[in-house]
């Protein structure tokens, strides 16, 4: 009888350092991935720079719809939105809100394109 409960008492604790062992590793495995996740996070938030390029594409498309004379009241209203994105796209700069500001910047650069091509459809069709 004793030595029933002395086998018993020892495979229950094999069973609890197994548990022990098994949760140890898996706290090691998820540290690990942890700290690889952490130095990633760090270094995509470093990587993030301001949209320098996109502002200037912007800025040059606005300045050559507004210099193609557009006229039209849909062609106006759109490149009024290009300038109000581009004036967000600063915003976000400004907040280093970056990813939203390169969206903004290409929207504003899109719209700017697009009063343009509105512009000389019009011509066109007069």
């Amino acid at each position: 009888m004793e030595r029933a409960w002395l086998e018993k008492t020892q495979d229950s604790r094999l069973t609890i350092r197994n548990q022990e062992q098994i949760l140890s590793d898996m706290f090691a495995f998820n540290m690990k991935w942890l700290s690889v996740a952490a130095v990633a996070v760090f270094l995509c938030a470093c990587a993030v720079k301001p949209p320098v390029q996109e502002m200037a594409e912007a800025r040059s498309a606005i300045e050559s719809a507004q210099q193609a004379d557009v006229k039209g009241f849909k062609a106006t209203k759109v490149l009024k939105s290009a300038e109000k994105s581009l004036k967000e796209a600063a915003e976000a700069i400004d907040r280093k809100h970056y990813e939203m500001a390169r969206r903004k910047a290409v929207e504003a650069k899109r719209q700017a394109q697009l009063s343009v091509k509105m512009k000389h459809r019009s011509v066109n069709n007069d």
